[in-house]
């Protein structure tokens, strides 16, 4: 125990001489001015169900499973901070109870908001540090972050996707370190394990960023396969790293497990809530092409409810909610005498083995809606677009809000919800820079990075540590847009993770224009290898392949 808190400690003082060293403070300083537009030109922004209920619902299946439990957490402490300020002054207003929706309040709301941007501006600093060592070539990183504006616009977001975009900074800024270290540091492994741990904790898609690290390494793997000693250092890598992801990942399911215990919440896969939103696409087929699709799925289903739920469910439509009030209703008819959560749970049982069926024999139509959506996102979709959606979801969050009863005693008192944020809002979507003003669909963008990278690298001008991390970025992105459009259907807001990966990749890139003059950060920083780079007399030192 006695090495495990001294690890610990170990650990937490390098995080801090890291994290408030000069070189990072004058970074974040210089990055502060895109948080401060956002700031002083938007209200707290909404992200209609899902932002409402991450930050007030109770903890139950929306908050464990079908959302994953780390952002609800945090979010709801600065609204519960500011409640226990006010109930100093009135003693019979503190009254934390977990299962009761938390009250929101406008200081927690800004005071959360502020939290995301210094969150923000740190995590970005740390990748502006770790990429370049030279104070212009940071400029240059720091100006071309900042001309990515929807990185500070959805730190404004009442949304798991604002922590989700600082972690997946955050993994990229460990995966740069680990791969310019000639050997895995404690302190690294840590960082990864526990940066891969919040990932999976604030978003289900965020696993596919387990991968960047044991990428890197394997892609080392490969090219030096010829050269045994190298070959066995970046295996031994590829393994450590992927061991670490791997009890990342055991760490994550234990949690939402002993969550669900504490709660007295049936432990289940909820992923039919997502698949189901594609069930829909069976209308598009001609009338008699559908009935016979649909009684091959009713064959095919054991179960007399799953048979009967099949068109039930493609009749309600809609929300994934109106799907399991239908299913609910035939359980009760079925005479299965269920309530409350186990109801809940059977519900989703019968919304999986539905989905499950339909991706088992999928209709031509299907194939082709997901084609489309991953054809599109790569190759059309770009950064002013997913803003302008983000703006767009904003504003509607507002009137939903309004139009609901239960959601409007929990906001019309709030000014993130008053005529004025969403006059704010709307100026804001025709604001330069607040905007968006990058007309290169994100696919693009980094088939571009990739190509420049590859040209420097042929020319003995980019380290071989860095081109591997832009592939390895490369892969993550192509796997989080197949995953996601694969369960999901095209939105703007699924390519957000690709903006985020090309700030990365860019970040990577630019870090290299220090080989342009003197060897870069990553030469710096593993001094053993032997083959100099091409043109440049450097006995001792190698850029790797």
């Amino acid at each position: 125990m006695s090495r495990v808190w001294s690890s610990l400690r170990s650990f937490l003082s390098a995080c801090r001489r890291r994290l408030f060293a000069r070189e990072t403070l004058l970074c974040a300083l210089a990055l502060m001015p895109g948080s401060l537009v956002v700031m002083l030109n938007l209200p707290v922004l909404w992200r209609d169900y899902d932002g409402l209920g991450q930050i007030t619902a109770p903890p139950g299946h929306l908050i464990i499973l079908a959302q994953p439990p780390l952002y609800p957490f945090l979010s709801r402490l600065p609204i519960l901070f500011v409640s226990a300020l006010s109930g100093l002054a009135h003693p019979h207003s503190l009254d934390v109870n977990l299962n009761r929706p938390v009250l929101l309040n406008n200081l927690g709301l800004v005071l959360l908001v502020i939290a995301q941007h210094l969150a923000l501006l740190f995590t970005l600093a740390l990748l502006v540090v770790s990429c370049s060592c030279r104070a212009f070539v940071r400029c240059a990183i720091i100006i071309v972050l900042l001309c990515h504006p929807i990185l500070f616009v959805i730190a404004q977001f009442v949304s798991s996707e604002a922590l989700a975009t600082i972690l997946a900074i955050a993994v990229i800024v460990i995966a740069v370190h680990l791969a310019s270290k000639k050997e895995l540091t404690r302190n690294g492994l840590i960082a990864l394990g526990l940066c891969l741990y919040a990932n999976l904790m604030t978003r289900h898609n965020a696993l596919v960023y387990f991968a960047i690290a044991p990428l890197v390494f394997l892609f080392g793997t490969i090219v030096f396969f010829p050269d045994r000693r190298k070959r066995r250092l970046h295996f031994g890598k590829f393994l450590i790293t992927s061991a670490v992801g791997a009890l990342a990942l055991i760490a994550g399911q234990l949690t939402v497990l002993s969550l669900c215990l504490v709660f007295h919440e049936p432990y289940r896969f909820v992923i039919g809530r997502s698949l189901i939103y594609r069930f829909d696409l069976i209308d598009r087929m001609p009338t008699e092409e559908k009935a016979v699709y649909l009684r091959k799925l009713q064959t095919s289903a054991s179960d007399p409810i799953t048979k009967e739920a099949i068109p039930a469910v493609l009749e309600a439509k809609g929300y994934w909610g109106d799907s399991m009030r239908v299913i609910k209703d035939l359980i009760q008819r079925h005479g299965q005498r269920l309530g409350g959560n186990k109801l809940d749970a059977r519900a989703d049982h019968y919304l999986n083995e539905i989905c499950q069926l339909y991706y088992q024999v999928p209709p031509p139509v299907l194939l082709a809606d997901i084609r489309d959506a991953i054809v599109h996102s790569l190759s059309r979709t770009t950064p002013s677009e997913i803003i302008q959606f983000f703006y767009q979801d904003a504003e509607n969050s507002l009137a939903l809000y309004r139009s609901r009863p239960d959601f409007r005693k929990k906001t019309a008192h709030l000014a993130s919800c008053s005529a004025e944020a969403e006059s704010r809002i709307q100026r804001a979507k025709e604001t330069w820079w607040l905007r968006g003003f990058d007309p290169i669909p994100c696919g693009i963008t980094f088939g571009i990075i990739l190509a420049l990278a590859i040209v420097l690298r042929s020319l003995g001008r980019f380290e071989g540590k860095a081109l591997r991390l832009v592939f390895a970025l490369g892969v993550v992105d192509a796997l989080m847009i197949v995953g996601t459009l694969s369960l999901s259907p095209y939105i703007p807001r699924y390519v957000l993770p690709s903006c985020v990966i090309n700030a990365g990749a860019l970040a990577i890139l630019l870090g290299g224009l220090d080989n342009l003059f003197l060897p870069g950060c990553f030469r710096r920083k593993d001094p053993h290898n032997s083959t100099p780079r091409r043109g440049v007399e450097q006995p001792g030192s190698s850029s790797g392949s």
